[in-house]
């Protein structure tokens, strides 16, 4: 094989041009693809157990004996449906085996023929089968990879192929990692952990060549990230470092700033007197006041003659944004314009002769303020809100309106601080880790749908009391599959049933931006008392007269987002109450009851990270950052051996450039797609 790991698929006995198209849709283009496809768990066929002690709807490994022939019988339309059935025995018990078309396989069974049997048992009464089950031989019982598959590839072909690439490729399998990194970290060689990831004879042997190469993917993220930063370090920026007496602001604030808002603040202001451009992340809990500490560096940015521009995913936050800040600014002689795609025509024009002329200081809005036809006399600091909802391409194109501008990061997903330093490890990361004093606390309960009526009269004698309401679910129209509640009938069942006479209304994403910002200035001003909603309200949504949340289907819901959703109460002078409403039991209930116990966002959001992975998050696919096939960012173990790992070879002068480091260098090349890491 010429050309070895790079050669293509169809190099492998077994691999035609027909399965190598099949092929492709996995990703596996080379053989070297095919070894890099990781199995995503693996059967243990040696761990049996006794008939009698299969379990309903549990995978389970029996050995047992063929104690009958094996029946035939044609079923389906036209007899298009082959059934093979039989019973086998352990000793302990007898059950039936039932194969769908599997003639080949069944033709090979023989009566008093010793197997293992592998698949869901099904217990009806006394009587247990597993239909479909894989078959081996005791002598083959071992732990066999699982891969994840599609249309026209299955296990075995999976399987057979990978093994045929090990035994023809394995002189070409390279070692990637410096012999000093491999022996301080107990490492497996790479060719070793190929082998035991793919066919390990224990459970243990796959754990370790998992770690290899969780390690060496991690490693490969770190390093990519440090250059991220070591090239924003090279930016440079005009520094705005102008006399400026922020008491000024500070005392046209009708709230005293907490002592985390007054660190990350001199944080900031200390980066904007430096020569190199700010890159700066500031991550807050849900309520933490992050637009204050924003309005305290524009403030700063324009008393030394720069203008700022701060971008919002949503027309609702912008609008929101624009509503309080231009409040604050006009006191202090700061002018405020909002552009969103709803802005008309001549109302854009104005705003774009504004900020061309310098006439407009700071400009709020959504993606309209990265459209071609807004230009800035001299745009000193950009803002991001929400950072992980916008693609790094969007954050980009909003720098560029300027001379390499200062850059600040806003988010209100509290992540362990560890992970923020390697998540956003191309920023500076600053944390508002305490909350504005009279933030209320908020009591939350987990309940079925049988007590609808009970909390409902609770949510009226809140409403009676002059409060208001949310109240959220998953899906805007009914799906016939899925119990999950419409927002929009759910809000016309509400108004019959459990809230007739109150004032109700509903918000979604698909609702025209005009019809949002009225529902929810009303919402505001207290006209609606309960507003029936989407997660559009997740964030930036600030009501302090709502006082509860309830939560329809909160099994749909990431643990972090229902902090999000949460944190719409409990904002004003009244107590407030949060009701997750779920019928699931088990680990499904167990984990919303433990939310229930903690307002912790960063534990909450450890807890997410640990069930549900980065994704839900961070929006993994717009943060701009390369995906992980192995690694796991909850894996705080892993991160910080991989750092240790990841600082050691840094600490080389050029490491990029040493020869032992080639292979690393390469492979963060590829990973972030540049062309160096110079």
């Amino acid at each position: 094989m010429e050309n070895g790991l790079n050669s293509n698929i169809t190099y492998l006995k077994g691999v035609g041009t027909k399965r190598a198209e099949t092929l492709q849709k996995l990703g596996i283009e080379t053989v070297g693809d095919l070894l890099d496809y990781y199995p995503r768990t693996y059967l243990d066929l040696s761990n049996t157990v006794k008939i009698r002690e299969i379990t309903d709807g549990e995978p389970a490994a029996v050995r047992a004996t063929l104690v009958t022939d094996v029946s035939v019988k044609k079923t389906g339309r036209g007899g298009s449906l082959t059934l093979y059935s039989f019973l086998v025995s352990d000793g302990s018990d007898t059950m039936q085996i039932t194969l769908f078309n599997q003639k080949y396989t069944a033709e090979k069974l023989m009566r008093g023929g010793e197997y293992i049997f592998y698949g869901k048992g099904e217990v009806t009464g006394f009587f247990r089968t597993i239909k479909s089950p894989l078959i081996e031989f005791p002598d083959n019982a071992a732990i066999l990879p699982v891969y994840p598959l599609s249309a026209g590839v299955n296990q075995k072909f999976l399987r057979t192929s990978t093994r045929a690439a090990l035994d023809a490729c394995s002189e070409y399998i390279r070692e990637t990692l410096p012999d000093n990194i491999i022996k301080k970290y107990g490492l497996l060689s790479r060719k070793e952990a190929y082998e035991k990831i793919h066919f390990p004879k224990t459970l243990n042997d796959s754990q370790t060549a998992l770690r290899r190469f969780v390690l060496e993917e991690l490693l490969y993220f770190i390093l990519g990230i440090s250059v991220l930063k070591k090239k924003n370090r090279k930016r440079v920026s005009v520094p705005l470092s102008s006399p400026v007496d922020m008491s000024v602001f500070y005392s046209a604030l009708s709230f005293e700033l907490t002592g985390a808002q007054k660190r990350v603040i001199n944080e900031c202001l200390e980066d904007l007197k430096r020569p190199v451009s700010m890159t700066r992340l500031v991550q807050g809990d849900v309520g933490s006041g992050k637009t204050v500490v924003a309005a305290a560096i524009m403030y700063y940015a324009k008393m030394c003659g720069g203008q700022s521009a701060m971008m919002a995913p949503t027309e609702v936050l912008a609008v929101q944004h624009h509503e309080n800040l231009s409040a604050l600014f006009s006191k202090l002689g700061v002018t405020c314009a909002l552009l969103t795609g709803s802005t008309g025509a001549a109302e854009r024009r104005r705003i774009r002769e504004g900020i061309l002329s310098g006439e407009i200081d700071i400009l709020i809005g959504t993606h309209a303020l990265i459209q071609k036809d807004v230009s800035f006399k001299n745009l000193s600091l950009v803002i991001a809100d929400e950072q992980h909802r916008f693609g790094v391409n969007q954050r980009s194109a909003l720098t560029e309106k300027g001379e390499n501008p200062h850059t600040l990061i806003m988010s209100a997903t509290p992540i362990p601080r560890t992970m923020a330093l390697i998540l956003y490890g191309d920023l500076d990361v600053s944390v508002i880790d305490e909350l504005p004093k009279g933030r209320q606390k908020i009591s939350s309960f987990v309940v079925n749908s049988q007590s609808h009526e009970k909390m409902y009269g609770y949510l009226r004698e809140q409403i009676m009391q002059g409060r208001q309401a949310y109240v959220v679910c998953p899906l805007i129209e009914e799906n016939d599959e899925s119990e999950t509640r419409s927002v929009i009938e759910f809000s016309e069942q509400l108004a019959e049933q459990y809230l007739r006479g109150i004032n109700i209304s509903y918000l979604h994403g698909k609702m025209p931006p005009k019809e949002k910002e009225s529902v929810l200035r009303d919402f505001a001003e207290g006209k609606i008392s309960v507003l029936v909603s989407t997660t559009v309200i997740e964030v930036g949504i600030n009501v302090p007269n709502a006082t509860v949340m309830i939560i329809e289907n909160a099994e749909k819901f990431g643990l972090s987002q229902l902090h999000q959703l949460r944190g719409r109460v409990g904002r004003g002078s009244h107590k407030s109450w949060c009701f997750l409403v779920t019928d699931h039991q088990g680990q499904t209930r167990s984990r919303l009851e433990n939310f229930c116990k903690t307002t912790d966002g960063f534990e909450i959001s450890r807890q997410d990270l640990e069930l549900r992975g980065p994704g839900d998050l961070f929006g993994s696919r717009q943060h701009g950052l390369p995906g992980l096939r192995l690694a796991s960012l909850a894996d705080m173990d892993a991160l910080h051996d991989a750092q240790q790992i990841a600082s050691e070879i840094t600490a080389q002068k050029g490491w990029y450039s040493l020869p032992e480091n080639a292979d690393i260098a390469a492979a963060v090349v590829r990973l972030f797609g540049k062309t160096t890491v110079v």
